[in-house]
């Protein structure tokens, strides 16, 4: 079905390859995940299987990329289309139309397919990822888990032949994650396809026992791997976090908030207490109120009813701008917060703005690049670099001025595990410091590992509030076991 020879590609102005000498073959049917470190290539080797590499994008290319008798690189991209479906990392990059009805209809009304054909195959994908019960909303209105599920679906209906699904649960919950997984096996064995998953998640692919190809640097290191023995090798098992307990700094407050859309609540009578020293983890399902909540704490949304106390001010009678200097929002998509020319630029744009940057803040700034792997960028333009990297940068941007309140929407999509525990690191010694780290995050291992206080959010209501090993005692007695450190699973079915 796949055949790769000799293939390497340097995007226009790199000095150095994405991707080098890749050969690989893939049959038919196959069940294929590549993984390996943020930056390695994987994304660019999934845009090169579908042609976009090559139509999109500048640069150089060698070799030869053969899909099912297709030449990738001269075939024209909707001849590849009906061969190979590709889930892009970034749902937003991929999503065309207004609503979620017309986004699953979209490719096939192009395709001039009948209408009773179009409302089959939507309806059949939107079931396969649960999302039916989004059908009549507009997509700006989705979160990131929801469009992702959309995304999914829209190539999903299309029924190629060839699935590629670049991290295609990075912004979904535990729960949807191993849905989903579940759905891309099923579909494999029931219409006999191709599957290529790229992902760090490799834990929920174990039932499944696909191939495991691994890349470094943009080759191909590794194929064949066990997966069993490969997580056994990578994972080492730690208690949770102990708790230091909040300082008596007092940093934020929600009392009885409330806001929605229409008649529909997103956040329910959440009233919460934050302080300084606190590392706070935000889960709950997709759509449960978690980016809504960092948004409402930001200013960028004022409640419905109830009040939101930050820093001192109410957010409902202060503009964001009064808030800026004290406070960090990384937002889910990276791409939002871009906004300078190069990647020196991007880190200082917030110090320059607050009149802050000085010999001092260059020398952190330089440092902070360094530590998150991205010193040899400083003159590239940041949307080139890889989505992980950008989530590094992002950070970066954000710890330069050093502010007093941090919030994290999903910090970790796009990471690998070492790049993980940097991330975490990083943010730990800030909230050693004095800082608040409000880490919204569907993954229960970092949050063992660095969180002292989980909040998990189910229906716009705060289900759980507690230090970390008795939140994830509390989520146990309620069965919400996807939720739970896979060390704690295993105690629990020991039992």
């Amino acid at each position: 079905m796949i055949c790769i020879r000799d293939l390497s590609f340097k995007f226009q102005g790199n000095e150095t390859h994405t991707l080098r000498d890749v050969n690989l073959d893939i049959a038919p049917g196959e069940f294929v995940v590549i993984t390996g470190p943020s930056g390695c290539g994987k994304s660019t080797l999934a845009l090169a299987l579908g042609g976009y590499l090559f139509r999109q994008h500048a640069g150089e290319a060698a070799g030869e990329v053969l899909v099912n008798g297709l030449d990738a690189r001269v075939a024209e991209v909707f001849d590849l289309a009906e061969i190979v479906g590709l889930v892009q990392q970034n749902p937003e990059a991929q999503l065309c139309t207004l609503t979620v009805a017309d986004e699953v209809a979209f490719g096939l009304e192009n395709r001039r397919l009948t209408k009773a054909t179009i409302v089959e195959r939507s309806e059949w994908a939107l079931e396969i990822v649960g999302a039916m019960h989004l059908v009549d909303r507009p997509l700006a209105t989705l979160s990131g888990g929801e469009k992702q599920k959309v995304a999914i679906a829209a190539m999903m209906a299309a029924k190629p032949q060839v699935l590629i699904f670049d991290e295609p649960t990075s912004n979904l919950d535990p729960t949807a994650t191993g849905e989903i997984f579940k759905v891309i096996q099923h579909i494999r064995e029931k219409a006999g396809i191709t599957v290529i998953v790229i992902e760090h998640k490799l834990g929920y692919l174990r039932p499944f026992q696909p191939r495991v190809i691994r890349m470094e640097k943009g080759r191909i290191v590794s194929d064949g791997d066990d997966l069993t023995s490969f997580l056994a090798s990578a994972i080492t098992p730690a208690p949770c976090r102990s708790v230091q307990g909040p300082s008596d700094g007092h940093v934020a407050s929600t009392q009885h908030l409330t806001l929605g859309y229409g008649n529909d609540p997103i956040l329910n009578d959440v009233s919460l207490d934050l302080h300084a020293g606190e590392f706070i983890a935000i889960m709950g399902d997709n759509g449960s109120g978690k980016t809504t909540l960092l948004r409402c704490l930001m200013g960028l949304l004022k409640p419905q009813a109830g009040n939101v106390e930050v820093l001192g001010h109410d957010t409902d009678r202060v503009p964001v701008s009064s808030l800026a200097r004290d406070m960090g929002f990384i937002f889910q998509n990276p791409d939002h917060q871009l906004f300078a020319e190069t990647v020196w630029e991007e880190a200082t744009l917030a110090p320059r703005n607050f009149g802050l940057l000085n010999d001092e803040t260059r020398n952190r700034v330089r440092w902070l690049l360094e530590r998150c792997g991205l010193g040899r960028y400083l003159d590239i333009h940041p949307h080139r670099l890889s989505y992980g990297e950008k989530r590094r940068l992002n950070l970066a941007s954000i710890l330069s001025y050093n502010p007093t309140l941090i919030l994290l929407d999903e910090i970790l999509i796009g990471q690998d595990m070492e790049n993980a525990t940097l991330i975490m690191d990083l943010l730990k010694e800030r909230a050693a410091r004095g800082g608040t780290v409000i880490n919204v995050t569907h993954d229960p291992e970092t949050t063992c590992l660095y969180s002292d206080r989980v909040l998990f959010l189910q229906g716009g209501r705060v289900l759980v509030d507690a230090p970390t090993e008795e939140a994830f005692a509390q989520l146990a007695a309620l069965g919400l076991m996807d939720y739970l450190p896979a060390g704690r699973v295993n105690q629990l079915s020991r039992k």
